[in-house]
């Protein structure tokens, strides 16, 4: 019966959840390692345009891979318009998981920070800058980990969104732009998006020696 209560109580939210869930896997489906090219060109292409930017601009903040969404931008609406749909979904990331993580999402973790001894991050100001940008290019941890772990120390909002944004944002021509070519399969496309992940990746690591402990 508390099960039953419970459900009741919060059909809205399960409701949302069943949403969300039938929608990655729609998106995984199609999205699927079995699938050739030519299966995945024409999954792209059949997206509905409004659907697949509601899935966009919700479902990376519940942790679905969002390289796959680029490459389907890339795909539905080539470069220009998938790079276009990648700035507005980013920009929209920061400014949702900044407002849950100074809302609802930060008593309950302050409390079981407390709960094990520890405090909420903080980062020094002199520092903020650099650490933003190195963490926000650094590749390995989920996007979801990346948005609000960042978004919970106290780093200020014009921080968080002006370095961070932009980067993730350019980190997002490589996967779009490799959606985009699959449309024509033009070589030339992945020559430059390899030599521009090559650059980011060596500015990358370039930041993060300049900026090591022990270095003016």
């Amino acid at each position: 019966m508390r099960i039953l209560d419970l459900a009741r109580r919060h059909r809205g939210k399960l409701a949302l959840c069943f949403v969300l869930a039938a929608a990655a896997l729609w998106l995984a489906r199609g999205y699927g390692p079995g699938n050739t090219r030519e299966k995945l060109l024409d999954f792209g292409e059949s997206l509905p345009p409004a659907a697949f930017i509601a899935a966009f601009l919700v479902l990376p903040l519940l942790g679905f891979p969002i390289s796959i969404f680029l490459v389907l931008a890339g795909i539905r609406f080539g470069l220009v318009g998938g790079m276009t749909l990648a700035a507005f979904g980013i920009t929209c990331h920061h400014l949702a998981s900044f407002r849950l993580a100074h809302g609802c999402f930060r008593e309950p973790v302050q409390r079981r920070l407390a709960r094990a001894g520890h405090t909420m991050p903080s980062i020094p100001s002199r520092h903020r800058l650099w650490f933003t940008a190195l963490f926000a290019a650094i590749h390995g941890p989920p996007y979801i980990a990346k948005l609000y772990l960042l978004a919970l120390t106290d780093l200020p909002f014009r921080i968080y969104l002006g370095i961070g944004a932009p980067i993730y944002i350019l980190f997002c021509l490589i996967p779009v732009g490799a959606g985009s070519a699959l449309i024509d399969f033009n070589p030339t496309w992945l020559y430059l998006l390899l030599a521009a992940s090559t650059v980011l990746l060596l500015a990358a690591l370039a930041f993060r020696r300049c900026r090591a402990p022990g270095r003016p």
